[in-house]
């Protein structure tokens, strides 16, 4: 009866430890999770004493790897506060090179972080330094792609320069807009200065060209004021170009300038002798026409229209057409009355002849003829 009693009071007994060591199992966990791990370890201690206790081998051995865990863990989390430490130094020095554009080796500062203690600690536990990775890739991703839109602007450079050496201006201008096309995906300082410049030399250039060529058209304006005779105008313009050349100091057009200036006067000058011809060319129809020469006086107006016609002056071409036409009467007139007085003088003459030998009929009837020419030539 009493090993009865004993049996079932031992039985109790181990159903009583076990619950206990359930409720420990319990604030052990729980201490675990709030970090309280001192804690945690003395809940699993008692926990393997009640079950030397009860003879709970497998109770035992769970409990001493929780244990085991437990300081994993501890060393662990000191670990992390190790690696955070570092990582602020890193990430300090990060800032500073990637404020200097030092990109590959900010990056590489990184790697070395990763290599560093990524095979003892996953880095992505720690929210700082999971945050900071993910940023960090995207950056040299970004970087990445910038290097490959720098290389593609190398070039761009060269050719560049070589359309402004060679005052190339067009494809300068080109050139640039396809850069500027690049520049927006770079965020590299000292390229976008580069360019920054590129562009500001483009400028100055690109506005002399343009005056430059506006300089070339006034020069065309020039000559073509030179050819229609307007030297007055031509001159002044001239002034204002030399005056501009100088102010800018257009040096290549000192030549070009001085030669425009010769090419005026002298045109000027055989302007103003094919309008002396004029003037004496007048003055000889005068003297042609007092003389009775209409034929030269003729001659001397076709002459003045050439040069009229090859100056454009359009007034003395009228003028003159006028006067040549007007010696075409003069001399059909004159010859008419050439012609009527050679045929009296010729009548005359033979009438003459006539009464001579008393012939009064004949002599009258060659009177008569006389008399029908001139009563014909002032009927025409």
């Amino acid at each position: 009866m009493k090993d009865d009693e004993k049996l079932s009071t031992k039985k109790k007994d181990k159903l009583t430890v076990i619950s206990e060591m359930d409720e420990l199992k319990v604030i052990a966990n729980n201490h675990l999770l709030m970090k309280k791990y001192s804690e945690a370890i003395k809940a699993a201690e008692k926990i393997i004493n009640l079950a030397l206790d009860v003879k709970m081998d497998s109770l035992i051995r769970e409990q001493e790897d929780f244990i085991a865990s437990i300081y994993k863990i501890v060393e662990t989390d000191k670990l992390a506060l190790i690696i955070l430490e570092d990582f602020e130094t890193m990430k300090k020095k990060y800032e500073d090179l990637s404020k200097k554009n030092k990109f590959y080796d900010a990056h590489h500062l990184v790697e070395n972080f990763k290599e560093k203690y990524g095979e003892y600690y996953n880095l992505n536990l720690i929210d700082s330094i999971d945050q900071f990775m993910k940023n960090e890739i995207k950056r040299w991703n970004y970087c990445k792609a910038e290097e490959s839109t720098i290389k593609l602007l190398e070039p761009l450079e060269i050719q560049f320069s070589s359309y402004i050496n060679t005052n190339n201006i067009p494809f300068a201008k080109d050139t640039l807009e396809k850069a500027n096309k690049l520049l927006k995906s770079v965020n590299v300082d000292y390229i976008i200065n580069k360019w920054k410049n590129f562009h500001s030399k483009y400028l100055e250039i690109s506005k002399d060209h343009e005056f430059k060529d506006d300089f070339e058209k006034k020069l065309k304006i020039i000559s073509f004021l030179t050819e229609e005779y307007k030297f007055k105008e031509a001159h002044s313009l001239l002034s204002l170009l030399i005056k501009i050349s100088k102010e800018k100091g257009f040096i290549e057009y000192t030549t070009k300038l001085a030669a425009k200036k010769r090419y005026i006067e002298d045109a000027e000058g055989k302007y103003q002798k094919l309008l002396n011809d004029i003037v004496e060319l007048d003055e000889k129809i005068k003297r042609n026409i007092k003389t009775e020469q209409y034929e030269n006086a003729k001659e001397n107006c076709i002459q003045i229209i050439k040069i009229a016609r090859f100056i454009g002056k359009q007034d003395l071409i009228e003028k003159y057409e006028k006067r040549r036409d007007a010696m075409n009467i003069k001399m059909r007139d004159f010859n008419r009355f050439e012609l009527l007085s050679n045929s009296v003088k010729r009548q005359s003459e033979i009438a003459e002849n006539e009464l001579n030998k008393e012939h009064f009929k004949e002599a009258l009837a060659k009177y008569k003829d006389i008399l029908n020419y001139i009563q014909e030539y002032f009927e025409e």
